[in-house]
C-alpha cells in the first residue's frame, strides 16, 4: 500500500497533532521482511512532514535523510567531535595543506566539522551508504564548500574496496591524517592495510562505539610489527578518551589516538624487504595470524 498518497491531506499536521502532544517533523514508513536491519538504500515511503531534517552541530549545519546515520544526542556529538578536532590539531602544523581521510564518514559530519574548526584543509570521505553520501555532498555545499571537489570529496562505497585507490591518488607531498568511525564490527582488514601502507599518514583518530570488542581487534592489527601481510611501520597508542554519549547507561564512545612509530622505535628490519633465505617471522606473529584466519575468511 502506498502510504505517501494517504498523507497528502495531512501536510498541515492537523490530523496527526490530534494524536500526539509533541511536534512531529517527519514520518517515514519502511517495510522490510529480513531478520536484521535493512541496508541503507532500502526504500522508504515519505508519509508526513519534511523529507529531510536539519541539525546544527557546532559551526556546521547538516541535512539528514532517513537512511543516513547521525548521532542521536547533539550535545554529546559536539563533545565527541570536539575531542576529535583537538586530537587532530595537535599534529596539523599546517592545517590548510593537511588532508583528512574520513573513513565511515556518514553525512560528512566529522570531516566537515574538522575543516570548519580549522583542523584540516581537505577531506576525502568514504561511506557505504549512498543516502548518507548524497547528504554529505549537500552538506559540503551548505557549509561553504560548494563545487570544491579538491577540498571536500565524498565516495559511496565499502571502504575496503576504494581505500587503496583513494590513498594512491592522494598528493604524497601533503600531510595526511585519518579519522575512522566504523560500525560495531570495526574496520575491514583491507582498510587497516591501506592505512598502514600510507607512510605520510602519521596519525589516526579512531572513534569506536565498541571499545571492548572491535576496537581491541583493530588496535592489535594497527600496532602489530610489520609482516608480509601488514606492511608499513606500525602505529602506537598515544591517547584514549572516553566520551559519555548516553548518560545513565553502561555504554560510552572511545576516542583512541594512534601515532606512527619510527624505525628506531620498532628496532627491527622491514621483513618485507629482507632476503627470503634469512626472513623469519616471529612465532607469536605467525600464531596470531593463524588464529585470525578463520575470522577473516568469514568476513
Amino acid at each position: 500500500r502506498n502510504l505517501a498518497g494517504d498523507a497528502s491531506s495531512n501536510t498541515d499536521g492537523t490530523d496527526i497533532d490530534q494524536f500526539c502532544d509533541i511536534p512531529i517533523t517527519s514520518i517515514f514508513f519502511q517495510e522490510f521482511e529480513g531478520l536484521s536491519n535493512p541496508p541503507p538504500q532500502h526504500p522508504v515511503q515519505h508519509v508526513y512532514g519534511k523529507e529531510c531534517i536539519e541539525e546544527k552541530l557546532l559551526q556546521c549545519t547538516f541535512q539528514i535523510s532517513p537512511g543516513a546515520f547521525f548521532q542521536v544526542t547533539t550535545e554529546g556529538a559536539e563533545n565527541l567531535y570536539g575531542v576529535v578536532v583537538d586530537k587532530l590539531k595537535e599534529v596539523t602544523t599546517n592545517p590548510k595543506d593537511t588532508l583528512l581521510f574520513d573513513v565511515c564518514c556518514g553525512t560528512g559530519t566529522i570531516g566537515l566539522t574538522c575543516m570548519k574548526e580549522g583542523a584540516v584543509g581537505k577531506v576525502v570521505g568514504i561511506d557505504i551508504s549512498e543516502p548518507a553520501i548524497k547528504d554529505a555532498i549537500i552538506n559540503a555545499e551548505k557549509n561553504g564548500y560548494a563545487g570544491a571537489d579538491d577540498v571536500a570529496r565524498f565516495v559511496a562505497s565499502r571502504a575496503e574496496l576504494v581505500m587503496n585507490e583513494v590513498v594512491r591518488k592522494a598528493d604524497r607531498n601533503c600531510p595526511m591524517v585519518a579519522v575512522v568511525d566504523p560500525a560495531r564490527e570495526g574496520l575491514h582488514q583491507d582498510v587497516i592495510k591501506a592505512l598502514r601502507n600510507q607512510p605520510e599518514l602519521q596519525r589516526i583518530v579512531y572513534v569506536s562505539c565498541n571499545p571492548t570488542g572491535s576496537l581491541v581487534k583493530d588496535a592489535g592489527l594497527l600496532c602489530t610489527p610489520q609482516t608480509k601481510k601488514y606492511r608499513g611501520l606500525p602505529f602506537k597508542i598515544t591517547a584514549a578518551q572516553p566520551v559519555d554519549m548516553f548518560p545513565l547507561t553502561d555504554h560510552c564512545e572511545m576516542v583512541m589516538v594512534f601515532d606512527r612509530m619510527t624505525e628506531e622505535e620498532c628496532g627491527q628490519k622491514d621483513v618485507t624487504k629482507t632476503d627470503k633465505s634469512t626472513s623469519v617471522e616471529p612465532k607469536a606473529e605467525t600464531k596470531e595470524t593463524e588464529e585470525e584466519k578463520p575470522k577473516e575468511e568469514s568476513a
